[in-house]
């Protein structure tokens, strides 16, 4: 697709029937915000209720040909299944909506990883990720080559396009191991730098949280660092960036890291190629889980991220939920019975924008650490 040309994009999804669709429409809303970070349009959702969704085409075949007539009659230039595609699912969709771009909720993901990246360290495990993605594709591709050729009575020595397929996976293989190298090279980087902290006493809190919530914007607020992308849009920072908090009271400064943001339905290969960004949070003497106190999916995206944070064996350190946003509700109620429900992690609330508990985090995070 012609990276100058806007996305107008169809949204799809399957759930089971029992399934609350007021769910499923909530994901979907997540996903056009995605698409909207991409520049782009949605123009359309489908959720289709069925038992599972169908190995070749995803959406059962009937609803498949409905949306590809909605493809050509709305100028739709991709269409977007909110799941991760198994390879030939993707091939026959494909085939079912013709001249259109076919993505998973990974494609778009790493996608938008891709426009925001800076660092080469972040452009690296990007790119490792993409190849774990499109690795199996390669194999769905020969696959659906070789049926093709045994439906057709073609038999005999291996063609020139099955031959150019193993040719492309020895070249991702070694792509793929080539970029492991680097990445642990940065890591061993990192190590030392941690280490060379360690030895001189000095101590690192982690930001972490769901994409949006506003972590680079407390790292500025917390740290004063200068020249840092904020903005209103999921996933706008991948890099980790580093800054330093002074604490007042006994007179020393601590290192601030701000990481990647989380999202719902990571796979486990997407959440490992980024692991040298992830180290901070791993290797960190407190983490701060800042959360966007406006956010009415606000106990969903709390799980999502603890959930990921045990992935990462962080689940034991010592831990501040910081409700951030709070200018952007006033709600003394939902405060009341967010400290009962949190009452290990010492909830606080904060707006970065006006300065709000600023204060009393940077006292919290001096009693802890």
């Amino acid at each position: 697709m012609n990276p100058k040309k806007q996305l107008r994009a169809i949204l799809i999804d399957v759930i089971p029937p029992r399934s609350d669709k007021q769910e499923a429409e909530s994901e979907l809303e997540e996903m056009r915000n995605l698409v909207k970070t991409m520049g782009g349009i949605t123009i359309l959702k489908v959720i289709q209720k069925r038992g599972r969704p169908s190995a070749k085409t995803f959406l059962g075949s009937g609803k498949a040909k409905e949306v590809a007539l909605e493809v050509e009659d709305l100028k739709a230039n991709v269409v977007i299944v909110n799941k991760l595609l198994k390879p030939n699912q993707i091939l026959h969709l494909k085939s079912t909506f013709k001249k259109v771009e076919v993505w998973d909720r990974i494609d778009l993901i790493l996608k938008i990883f891709e426009k925001h990246a800076q660092t080469n360290e972040a452009k690296l495990q990007i790119e490792l990720a993409r190849l774990r993605h499109e690795f199996p594709k390669i194999y769905a591709y020969q696959a659906t080559t070789l049926f093709e050729k045994e439906r057709g009575g073609i038999s005999g020595t291996r063609g020139a396009g099955e031959k150019g397929i193993e040719q492309e996976k020895r070249h991702l293989r070694r792509r793929i191991k080539d970029i492991e190298k680097k990445l642990e090279r940065i890591k061993k980087v990192h190590e030392n730098q941690r280490k060379h902290r360690k030895r001189t006493g000095k101590k690192t809190v982690a930001l972490v949280g769901y994409t949006n919530a506003g972590k680079t914007s407390l790292l500025q607020a917390l740290t004063h660092k200068e020249n840092l992308y904020i903005a209103d849009e999921l996933f706008a920072t991948l890099d980790t960036r580093i800054g330093d908090l002074w604490l007042p009271n006994t007179q020393k400064d601590v290192l601030v890291a701000g990481t990647i943001g989380f999202i719902q339905k990571l796979p486990h290969f997407l959440i490992d190629s980024f692991k040298t960004t992830l180290e901070e949070a791993h290797e960190a003497d407190l983490i701060l889980h800042v959360i966007d106190f406006s956010d009415p999916k606000i106990t969903q995206k709390i799980k999502v991220v603890e959930e990921i944070l045990k992935d990462l064996e962080c689940q034991n350190k010592s831990k501040i939920y910081v409700f951030n946003k709070i200018d952007l509700l006033e709600d003394l109620e939902k405060r009341k019975r967010l400290k009962i429900k949190y009452p290990k992690f010492k909830p606080l609330f904060i707006s970065v924008i006006n300065g709000d508990g600023i204060d009393e985090l940077i006292q919290a995070i001096e009693s802890l650490i």
